[in-house]
């Protein structure tokens, strides 16, 4: 068994983001038989920083937190590396946001032509073009698991982001989500909104607890995955078979005849019973993983 190698992360404001480089890190540390990851995820901030005002908790706070919940979570160390001004200084969050005439800012790049984002010792994983990235796949510890209520989605969009999201994230719009929202209570489910302003604990419950959760690509989706619960993503993105392959990706430019997003939301019984199925096949699949402590 190796004793420990060293990974470096560039942090974000983002949920998604920081649970992206833990389960990365914990994936490789068992597949590699690696005793130890000790991952530093660089802040452009101090500890204490909040995205926006009405944060209830820094995203410090949210990823020790949530760390917490991890299955091995003893094999990845976390170090905060505060106000960094190492590898990842000539990035800021800043160089992501979408402006509001739809332009992007022009973000600091690499040597490679593209922004670091992350950084393994070994060299095995790389975020040059082309490179090989990391897998991502990992899960819960047994005993965070709960039973599920049959009648509660949770779902979130990104109304209430503190930035505007990019635009595919943006094509199924406000009065889309509304829609959903009238057509899946008036079956009869409980719908339960999150955004970026929810606690972490709350979030984690809720989605631990849900029956499905129906999304945009972000936020909270790490969570839904590694909960392995029935998830539905509204997207057409390939990015989201990498961040989620155990979802059901809902195409919002399709229709309903190519089985677009419209024809899910119309048809509630195959929507539950394909993501159910996929949830399943992918907790079958990381389960192998509790026995090899």
């Amino acid at each position: 068994m190796k004793p420990s190698e060293l990974v470096t992360w560039r942090g974000t404001p983002g949920v998604g983001d920081f649970m992206w480089a833990l389960n990365s890190c914990h994936r490789y540390a068992a597949d590699h038989d690696i005793s130890k990851i000790n991952l530093e995820l660089h802040w452009e901030h101090g500890p204490d920083y909040l995205h926006h005002f009405e944060d209830p908790e820094t995203i410090i706070e949210r990823c020790d937190y949530i760390h917490n919940f991890y299955h091995q979570k003893e094999r990845v160390e976390i170090h905060h590396i505060f106000n960094a001004n190492g590898r990842y200084k000539h990035w800021k969050f800043n160089d992501d946001v979408v402006l509001e005439n739809g332009e992007k800012r022009i973000a600091a790049i690499n040597n490679h032509g593209e922004k670091n984002r992350f950084w393994f010792q070994s060299g095995l994983y790389s975020d040059a073009i082309g490179g090989n990235i990391p897998c991502n796949d990992w899960i819960f510890r047994q005993d965070a698991f709960q039973d599920y209520d049959p009648d509660r989605i949770v779902f979130w969009r990104p109304t209430w982001n503190a930035e505007k999201p990019r635009t595919w994230k943006r094509i199924f719009d406000n009065s889309d989500w509304d829609h959903l929202i009238n057509h899946f209570t008036s079956l009869g489910f409980k719908m339960h909104e999150l955004s970026y302003r929810t606690p972490a604990s709350e979030a984690m419950q809720l989605i631990s607890t849900s029956r499905m959760v129906i999304c945009y690509d972000g936020i909270w989706h790490y969570v839904a995955k590694n909960f392995a619960r029935p998830l539905a993503v509204i997207s057409g993105e390939g990015v989201t078979k990498y961040h989620t392959p155990n979802a059901l990706r809902l195409n919002p430019e399709l229709s309903k005849e190519d089985q677009g997003v419209w024809w899910w939301i119309e048809h509630i019984e195959d929507l539950l019973h394909q993501t159910k199925r996929k949830s399943v096949e992918y907790e079958e699949r990381m389960k192998t993983y509790y026995g090899n402590d």
